[in-house]
């Protein structure tokens, strides 16, 4: 027989499955639904989570800070209501504060791999051999536009990275010139390269899925190709690479 913490967890299971059903379709109605959980659910921080994400959906990021302020002082261990909060406040202009939640977003995502005994070497074969195949199935035309552009596999984004305001949990980075400022007169100094964060695509994957580990490297490495091409996040999106 469950305990009364397994049926807690089942009720806000119920609660979250509701919210995220209505989320995309009808924030409000996912809000309401949110707002009215049972007595017994209510506080759970799932739920309350799953209530800060409907309140950015249906009001914008000023209604869900203080709930997400609260739920982060409450659980400051739970990671998905840090990096909620994070992007909440860098929406708000309050940068700095972003950047510190993210941090403890990367300590958490770090500890938690380290946890579950994640290894890096374990996935950094089928990522690069992923990338090998997307990369040698492009055009001729795209290949030889490519040379020179390095594809490089991270476990995570740096401290650094996260300092200038990268997302810790961002599946891969473009840096450096474009395509068309390499073969421009204005070259910058900053070398031009891709990188696959490894802890990240293992983390979105199904770890008894080898092919959906495949399909994230694949979505994230023709992402960050495009980029390259000079596509912005919007026309990435029309092409299904948001």
């Amino acid at each position: 027989m469950p305990s009364s913490s397994d049926e807690l967890d089942d009720r806000a299971l119920d609660v979250v499955m509701e919210v995220e059903e209505q989320l995309e379709s009808n924030p409000l109605a996912a809000l309401d639904i949110a707002e009215h959980a049972p007595p017994e659910s209510a506080a759970h921080p799932e739920v309350q989570l799953a209530r800060a994400r409907a309140l950015v959906a249906a009001k914008g990021a000023a209604a869900a800070r203080p709930v997400l302020a609260v739920l982060a002082e409450r659980e400051p261990d739970f990671a998905e209501a840090r990096h909620l909060f994070g992007q909440v406040l860098d929406e708000l202009g309050e940068h700095p504060a972003s950047v510190d939640e993210m941090l403890e977003v990367r300590r958490l995502d770090a500890a938690s791999d380290e946890r579950d005994g994640f290894e890096l070497a374990a996935v950094e074969g089928p990522i690069v051999s992923t990338a090998e195949k997307i990369l040698g199935e492009l055009p001729a035309r795209f290949k030889t536009l490519l040379a020179g552009v390095p594809v490089l596999v991270e476990e995570r984004p740096s401290e650094d990275l996260v300092r200038e305001g990268f997302d810790p949990r961002s599946l891969g980075l473009f840096s450096g010139p474009t395509h068309e400022e390499r073969t421009g007169p204005a070259l910058g100094p900053a070398p031009t390269r891709i990188v696959l964060y490894a802890a990240n695509l293992a983390a979105f994957a199904d770890p008894n899925d080898p092919e959906e580990l495949e399909g994230e490297v694949e979505v994230t490495l023709l992402h960050e190709i495009g980029h390259y091409f000079g596509l912005d996040e919007d026309q990435l999106e029309a092409l299904g690479l948001g």
